[in-house]
C-alpha cells in the first residue's frame, strides 16, 4: 500500500488521526497522497469506507480520486466536488430542515440572468447576457449592493457606432471558482 510513495507522500498517507495539511504544488502527487491515506486508514480498520467522503474542486479530479480509492481497495469511499457534496446535503436536509420541495437550482448563471431579463422585457444578445452575468458576479464577490453599484462602476466607455463595450470587469464564471479582472 506505501510503497512507491515518497517520505512526504508517505508522512500523509500514515498520518491517520487528527488533521493534515497538504501545502505542495501542482503535479506533486497531493492527491496520490491524500488517496493512499484513506485507502491505508480502510485497510487499517481506522476508517469506515461508507464514512469518509473526499472532497475536491472539479468533476475530472473526483472521478480520478474515486477511481484511485477503487484500484486501492477502498471502492465504498465517496469523492465528489465541493458543489455536489453540499447539493447532496442540501437534498437530504432540506425536508427536515425547512420543509417542501427544494427551491429550483439552476445549472448556468446566464440562464436566471437571461429569464430575468425576459421578464423586465430587456433584449439582451448572448455577449450582453454574458457581460451583465460578469457584472453581477463582480458585485457579488466585492460586495456591492445595487445601491452602491452607480458610484463603483465605471463610467461608460466611449464607443464607435456598431461597437460593442466590453466591461473592464468582465469575467468568465465557472461553477467552481470566481475571479475578476483588474
Amino acid at each position: 500500500m506505501l510503497e512507491g510513495l515518497d517520505p512526504e507522500q508517505r508522512a500523509v498517507a500514515t498520518a491517520l488521526h487528527g488533521p493534515v495539511c497538504v501545502l505542495a504544488g501542482a503535479g506533486t502527487g497531493k492527491t496520490r497522497a491524500i488517496t493512499h491515506r484513506i485507502a491505508y486508514g480502510v485497510r487499517a480498520g481506522i476508517l469506515q469506507p461508507a464514512s469518509v467522503l473526499a472532497v475536491t474542486f472539479t468533476n475530472r479530479a473526483a472521478g480520478e480520486m474515486r477511481g484511485r480509492l477503487r484500484q486501492l481497495g477502498a471502492g465504498g469511499v465517496q469523492a465528489r466536488t465541493f458543489h455536489s457534496a453540499a447539493l447532496r446535503q442540501l437534498q437530504y436536509f432540506w425536508p427536515k430542515a425547512v420543509g417542501g420541495d427544494l427551491p429550483r437550482l439552476v445549472e448556468r448563471k446566464i440562464q436566471l440572468v437571461a429569464e430575468a431579463a425576459a421578464r423586465c422585457r430587456v433584449r439582451l444578445d448572448r455577449n450582453e447576457l454574458r457581460d451583465v452575468t460578469g457584472e453581477i458576479e463582480w458585485a457579488k464577490v466585492t460586495q456591492t449592493v445595487p445601491g452602491d453599484y452607480p458610484a463603483a462602476a465605471p463610467s461608460p466607455a466611449v464607443t464607435s457606432p456598431g461597437t460593442r463595450r466590453r466591461s473592464p470587469r468582465s469575467t468568465r464564471c465557472t461553477s467552481s471558482s470566481s475571479a475578476t479582472a483588474p
